[in-house]
Parts: C-alpha cells; sequence; structure tokens
C-alpha cells in the first residue's frame, strides 16, 4: 500500500504548481475561475517517507481545476466534452487526473454523478487494447465528490483475457474515495442468438418541445399546479445550463406528466401504473464527432440525469419534498458502440419500487430506428424531511 502512495504522491506532485510543498499545511485550489495548466516539474519532488503524513501531502489539492463552460464559442460542446472525457491527464501508469468538472447543483459544490461515471469508463478504456468495448459496468457512488478539487482516477486492472478483460476504478479525491465502478469489456464478435424488446410507441421529438424553452414559457403562468411552478423554479435555478440547456436538449415525451399538470394516477388496484414511468428525448445540440468512445462516454453521462425525477414524480404530485435524493449506484449494459449521442436517443425510465428510503429505477435508451442500445439501473437514497416536534405540551395531572 505504501508503494502505492508512493506512486500517486510522485505522479501527483509532478503536475502541482505550488512553489513549495508542505506537509504541514492544507493546501487551496482555485475559486472556479478558469486558470492555465500548471507545467509539470522537471524533477518529482522527494518522497514522504513517514507512514503517518498528512494525507493532503500524499494527495496535494493545489491543482487548478477547470469548471465546464461548453458554450463560450460555437465548437464548445464537443471541445468540452472531449476535454471532459477524453483529455485525462495521464499522471502514471494507471493514473488518470479529471480538472474538468461539472457542479450536480448550482448551490452546492457536489460534481455531477454522470460526469464521474463518463470519466471513469474513460479512464478505464485508456488501459485497454484497440478492439475492446465495454460491454457492462456497475458503480458505487460513496460519498460525494467536491466540484473545486480534481478527481484521481485509479484504475486496477483485474484481467486482460482474449475476448474479455476487466477494471476496477476508483476515484479518488485527497485519497478519500469517492466512487468505485467495475467495468467489463468484450472483444465484438459473431452473433449467436439475436432479440430485443420492441421499442416504446411514442411521438418523435421533432414534434416535441424542448424542456428548456417550455420552463421559460411556463415559468410566470399563474395558472399552472404550485407542484410544476416549484419543480420549474427549482430546475432552473439549480441545473447548470452548461449541462441542461445549453449543451443538451430534452423533450418529454408527455410533457403534462412531467410537469405534474395529469390527475392523479398513481395507483391502480394495488398495481403501479404510467405515473412511475417517463419517456425523454435526448441529444447534445452540436456533432460531437465520430470517435466512438466520446459517444460512449457522453451517453454514460447522461444516463444518469434522468432516473431519480422519475421516482419522485408521482409523489411530488401530492406535495412530497426529499429532503435528500442522490444515486446509491449505477449500472449500465452496454448492448452496442454503434449509436450517437448528437442524434436523438430515447431515454425510457420507470420505477419499481420505492420502500426503507431506497427507490429502484430501470432505464432503456434508443435509437430513432428502434435499436436498444444502453440497458440500465440505479438505486436512489430517498429522504422524507423530518417532521417538527409538536409544540403543544401535555396537562399535567
Amino acid at each position: 500500500m505504501h508503494v502505492v502512495r508512493q506512486r500517486i504522491h510522485a505522479a501527483v506532485c509532478r503536475l502541482s504548481d505550488a512553489s513549495t510543498f508542505s506537509t504541514s499545511a492544507k493546501m487551496s485550489v482555485d475559486n472556479g475561475t478558469t486558470r492555465a495548466r500548471p507545467t509539470p516539474n522537471s524533477t518529482p519532488r522527494p518522497m514522504e517517507t513517514d507512514e503517518h503524513a498528512d494525507r493532503n501531502a500524499i494527495f496535494p489539492s493545489l491543482l487548478n481545476v477547470t469548471h465546464i463552460d461548453m458554450t463560450s464559442r460555437a465548437e464548445d460542446i464537443r471541445a468540452g466534452l472531449v476535454d471532459t472525457f477524453l483529455n485525462l491527464e495521464r499522471v502514471d501508469k494507471n493514473l488518470y487526473l479529471a480538472r474538468h468538472l461539472l457542479k450536480g447543483r448550482n448551490s452546492l459544490p457536489v460534481v455531477y454523478g454522470g460526469q464521474v461515471i463518463g470519466q471513469a469508463l474513460s479512464a478505464a478504456t485508456a488501459t485497454v487494447d484497440v478492439g475492446f468495448v465495454p460491454n457492462s459496468l456497475h458503480s458505487y457512488f460513496i460519498q460525494s465528490g467536491n466540484v473545486e478539487k480534481p478527481i484521481l482516477y485509479q484504475v486496477d486492472r483485474i484481467r486482460d483475457g482474449r475476448s474479455f478483460c476487466t477494471r476496477l476504478v476508483k476515484a479518488l479525491q485527497e485519497g478519500e474515495a469517492i466512487f468505485t465502478v467495475q467495468i467489463s469489456f468484450h472483444r465484438p464478435e459473431a452473433d449467436s442468438i439475436v432479440h430485443q424488446l420492441p421499442m416504446p410507441e411514442v411521438p418523435a421529438p421533432d414534434s416535441l418541445e424542448d424542456l428548456a424553452v417550455v420552463f421559460e414559457n411556463l415559468k410566470n403562468n399563474p395558472n399552472i399546479p404550485p407542484a410544476a411552478s416549484a419543480m420549474i423554479r427549482f430546475k432552473q435555478k439549480e441545473i447548470p445550463p452548461a449541462f441542461f440547456s445549453e449543451s443538451f436538449s430534452f423533450r418529454p415525451v408527455d410533457i403534462d406528466a412531467y410537469l405534474l399538470l395529469k390527475k392523479d394516477d398513481v395507483h391502480t388496484h394495488g398495481h403501479s401504473t404510467e405515473a412511475y414511468r417517463s419517456y425523454v428525448w435526448i441529444k447534445t445540440n452540436e456533432n460531437i464527432g465520430n470517435d466512438p468512445r466520446l459517444h460512449l462516454a457522453a451517453a454514460a453521462y447522461i444516463s444518469d440525469a434522468t432516473m431519480i425525477e422519475t421516482a419522485l414524480r408521482p409523489h411530488s404530485k401530492r406535495g412530497f419534498i426529499p429532503s435528500m435524493a442522490l444515486t446509491l449506484d449505477h449500472s449500465i449494459w452496454m448492448h452496442t458502440d454503434n449509436f450517437r449521442v448528437d442524434d436523438w436517443l430515447l431515454y425510457e425510465n420507470h420505477s419499481t419500487i420505492a420502500a426503507g428510503g431506497r427507490s429502484l429505477i430501470e432505464g432503456k435508451l434508443w435509437t430513432r430506428d428502434g435499436r436498444l442500445v444502453f440497458s440500465t439501473t440505479q438505486e436512489a437514497l430517498i429522504r422524507a424531511q423530518k417532521k417538527k416536534p409538536s409544540t403543544s405540551s401535555s396537562s399535567s395531572s
């Protein structure tokens, strides 16, 4: 373990732009403004040999972080995605550093979970031979990532076979794991048996409005229900525009259901109904090129975007306000890499159960021509706000 820490320490130190290296003081990062990347030092700094050295010295935080702004010029959507997923910095064998981070919410310094999935996938892909493509991943979110600190991805090469490769990736911030994922890669081979479910019959995306446009048109409408108005205000305030409106388009198939405008039909004779299912067309707003690695990473990135809200929506309509809603684990089965995220993809989500503070959501990602390209599952932690204790006092006997 000490050898691993030494290698990580040496690799990260080469990227630090600090003029001095102190093990006694915690280093700070920039305040979120875009800064030039540091020039790597020609000679690694001396190793700290004390087993009990300050963890911040082993994983220094004085590394520039660039917050994503993918729309400052026309080609920046593609450039931003490339920088985010394909331009991870290789700091040592099996170690990759990510500086380009996207907030999950505007009011909190937490990293968007889908970005961590996509970056971990890209880091693992960089360690397998050409010809292998990812076929599945199974991940756990251990704790929230901080958007003000870089993320170090440590790849463990579990196995390299002729048909399959397996990688275990840890995402680290200041020496602590925030995320782990095991990823399987498969060398494509000829079909044996072939079948798939039919794609749902839904309106084409060209006949639907972008969610951002709908929100803008309705945000001051006094006739929409309070729950819908609250959701619109929350999304416009909290979801970063670099993700929600400027880089990706989202077009719900049933906007009335999405906006909680339909009559309450959450249960019929004890069986769940379409209230727990959603369909959203998604794509990037610009062409992002032909690299299948980028399309896979971007699809993994958006696969986390709509799942929790599918579980929450019927309860939100009845006034439920969560105190906490976050992803616990996320799995993806990639059935092919022959698709594009700059063409419309239909994301079908279905929440099958919510109990004990957790909810399970399943997903299917379809191309416009009806091919199932991703299957997903996610378990989310959803907690209710604690009830305030009664202020009434009992009468004395």
